[in-house]
């Protein structure tokens, strides 16, 4: 305290929310809301997604993740917190928004390899990408990991 401080704060780090932006909590909470039901609508048109997502509730869950709850915030504090600009970002000309994380980028039968992996190595994350999952990064791979524990099938296996 007291000490200048010489450092350039630009490359340090980036402002990605202000608390004291102009928005009330449930415009907020509203604007999440869209954000969910943009996500579904991406869902329902993207075919990668609906092969993997084969229902609408399904599509629902997986836009309600942290991803998309991340890029909505991301798009308020993008546009000034301007409502309006922020929900044509969502839904540019093209379509709208899809944002997936990597729950949705694998497939059934590479999650049902991890289990298998992961009960023979448990967490050695190296093993199992060498023997189950070479295609994978390992960046990938744990990431999985800590979204696969937040499931039913990793409680029911706990259990």
């Amino acid at each position: 305290k007291g000490e200048s401080d010489n450092r350039n704060q630009q490359k340090m780090e980036m402002k990605v929310w202000d608390p004291d932006n102009p928005l009330t909590d449930r415009q907020i909470d509203q604007f999440l809301v869209v954000a969910r039901a943009v996500g579904t609508f991406a869902r329902a048109l993207d075919c990668s997604s609906s092969i993997r997502q084969p229902s609408l509730h399904m599509s629902a869950a997986a836009a309600s993740r942290d991803i998309t709850l991340f890029h909505a915030m991301d798009t308020l504090q993008r546009n000034g917190y301007d409502l309006a600009k922020a929900m044509a970002t969502l839904v540019p000309q093209g379509g709208p928004v899809l944002c997936r994380d990597e729950m949705e980028e694998w497939s059934a039968s590479e999650a049902m390899l991890f289990e298998e992996a992961l009960e023979k190595y448990g967490k050695d994350f190296n093993d199992i990408r060498q023997d189950f999952l070479p295609w994978k990064s390992l960046a990938s791979i744990v990431q999985f990991y800590y979204m696969w524990k937040t499931t039913d099938r990793y409680i029911q296996q706990v259990m």
